[in-house]
C-alpha cells in the first residue's frame, strides 16, 4: 500500500490478488478512517471529490470495502496465534 494515510478504493477483484497480510493491514487503514464528515476538523469534504480514495466510515464506499474484505477474510486461512 502507499504511504499515504487514507485508504484506496478497491475492487473486489483487486482485494481477492492481495494476500492475507495485505487484507489485514488494508483493514487496519479502514478502522482508522474518521467516522463522519460532520464529525471532523475539515473544512471541506475531500470524499466529494476523491472517488478512490475512502475517507470516513460513514460513507458507502467504506462500507462496501469493510464489507468485502471480511468476506474475503472469512474464507481465508488465518495467521497462526
Amino acid at each position: 500500500m502507499a504511504k499515504n494515510k487514507h485508504p484506496r478504493v478497491l475492487s473486489i477483484e483487486e482485494l481477492e490478488k492481495k494476500g492475507t497480510r495485505e487484507l489485514l493491514g488494508y483493514l487496519k487503514r479502514l478502522h482508522k478512517c474518521e467516522e463522519s464528515f460532520e464529525k471532523s476538523d475539515m473544512d471541506f469534504n475531500p470524499d466529494l471529490e476523491d472517488v478512490e480514495t475512502i475517507y470516513f466510515k460513514q460513507t458507502p464506499k467504506w462500507k462496501t470495502a469493510y464489507r468485502d474484505v471480511k468476506a474475503i477474510l472469512a474464507n481465508r486461512e488465518h495467521l497462526g496465534a
